[in-house]
């Protein structure tokens, strides 16, 4: 999904021929949905709230679905060879549990692909009624129809902050979800720090929701419109943005509660916070917003543990803490085995890992860690 007004222009032209497409590739998903349709909504916080990750194993806090009634956005650079297997995972939550119980992991927070499947089709009442859609079949087909085996992640029309706030709290209150899935910016192009968006980041910080920041990657254009640089550069750049933005126009001191979760291990920003310190003593009128040095409030971010490199996970938990990294595969699209290539990053002991992979995330859901 492309967070800007052109963009969503393109998705509405597109929605006309894609849903159409897009149901022919999830046909087996769509099928599979709808067997476990009678399961109700408003089962899927009582579902979550009886699952015991000691007993389950890790949780994986990234992991997407598609919503098999909406078209992708599957195009150009971004197709692979594994595609099909791809769009047949994020259709189908049984595909989800073989993977889990294949690779030895407990249950996955699951979440729409706004990278692949942007669900801002037109208005803010238009993208509501996608959302509700969306919200309610993951809590449906999802959550309550396996209990204990996901956690689901809600989507809001964040360009609407009232309609937003309204959907929180009917995704919370009735679904049960726990968590929140948010783009780097809102589908008109402003990005979460701005003020604008204080009513959802004191109805998140109410709720108790945990915020899972996944961005929907740079704009096809110059120089990312080759190499699939938009995907590969381009979701770092955007979560540069993200978190600037959220530090900046102090959220953390405002909201000092919020919990916040970072896809793809926070992107560059962890690994170049120098320049932000540096600026802070040099042009003291940029951190005029907040009340600690920049680099102070990487901290108070969790980061997922997907990063593509035992070394680049290793550094990153030595800046922030092991206490600040949750599992995060990016299932299906990312690492294969999430927990095995965690297991590769250096210098970790098993506390480490059980924190990683079970304490942390648990804490993030309100679950129990025994």
């Amino acid at each position: 999904m492309l967070g800007c007004p052109k963009c969503a222009m393109a998705r509405r032209s597109f929605l006309g021929t894609g849903a159409l497409a897009m149901s022919g590739l999830l046909a087996g998903g769509g099928a599979i949905l709808s067997a476990s349709a009678q399961a109700k909504p408003g089962d899927a916080g009582r579902a979550a709230e009886r699952a015991s990750p000691g007993t389950l194993g890790p949780i994986d806090f990234h992991t997407h679905m598609m919503d098999p009634d909406l078209p992708n956005l599957i195009t150009g650079s971004l197709m692979t060879e594994h595609i099909a297997a791809w769009l047949k995972a994020m259709g189908s939550p049984d595909v989800h549990l073989e993977h889990m119980d294949r690779y030895g992991v407990g249950s996955h927070v699951v979440g729409f692909s706004n990278a692949t499947q942007g669900i801002s089709w037109g208005d803010a009442q238009h993208d509501l009624t996608c959302y509700r859609r969306t919200n309610d079949r993951i809590a449906r087909d999802w959550v309550a129809a396996h209990p204990g085996r996901f956690h689901g992640a809600f989507g809001l029309p964040t360009q609407d902050v009232g309609l937003s706030v309204k959907e929180l709290e009917r995704a919370v209150t009735v679904l049960g979800m726990k968590v929140l899935q948010i783009s780097s910016c809102s589908p008109d192009g402003v990005y979460f720090g701005d003020r604008r968006f204080d009513p959802l980041w004191e109805a998140v910080q109410h709720h108790g929701v945990t915020v899972f920041i996944h961005p929907h990657g740079q704009d096809n254009k110059p120089p990312f419109d080759d190499f699939a640089l938009s995907n590969s550069v381009g979701q770092g750049v955007e979560e540069i943005k993200v978190m600037t933005s959220i530090i900046y126009n102090g959220v953390f001191d405002r909201f000092p509660n919020v919990k916040i979760v970072i896809a793809h291990g926070g992107g560059f920003l962890p690994h170049y916070y120098g320049r932000l310190d540096r600026n802070a003593v040099e042009r003291p009128p940029t951190v005029r917003n907040i009340s600690r040095m920049p680099s102070e409030y990487l901290k108070s971010f969790y980061y997922d543990s997907c990063v593509y490199g035992p070394e680049i996970l290793a550094a990153l938990i030595r800046i922030v803490g092991v206490d600040r990294v949750v599992l995060g595969s990016d299932y299906p699209v990312g690492e294969a085995d999430g927990v095995g290539e965690l297991r590769k990053t250096p210098a970790l002991t098993e506390m480490d890992f059980r924190r990683i992979m079970l304490e942390t995330p648990a804490r993030l859901l309100g679950l129990p860690t025994s």
